[in-house]
């Protein structure tokens, strides 16, 4: 069953199986990704993982939060700050903030 899902994912996608040598600008392995999630998975290990669903799941939106506000410019906690304050005065969550235009 593994194996005829993984020959019809690899069929699906076998155009776009070997862009890295048709393309230089890009890479040939998925460093950059394991990277960027690197600081979630250590997180992780350090508070011995989660006791609990909802708290991984919680934990894992709230890593892709950070990090994307990371990504965009902003100091994380500042900006959930700002947001948790936004929502106590409204009601209302606001969207996330846009990339600060050096990062861009």
């Amino acid at each position: 069953r593994h194996a005829r899902r993984l020959v019809k994912r690899l069929q699906r996608h076998v155009s776009e199986l070997f862009t890295f040598l048709d393309h230089a600008e890009v890479p040939f392995d998925n460093n950059h990704g394991e990277r960027q999630i690197r600081p979630a998975v250590i997180a992780r290990k350090n508070s011995y993982a989660n006791g609990s669903e909802d708290g991984a799941e919680t934990q894992t939106i709230l890593m892709s939060v950070f990090r994307t506000l990371k990504q965009r410019g902003h100091n994380p906690v500042s900006a959930v700050t700002k947001a948790i304050r936004a929502y106590l005065r409204t009601g209302q969550l606001p969207a996330l903030p846009d990339p600060i235009a050096e990062f861009r």
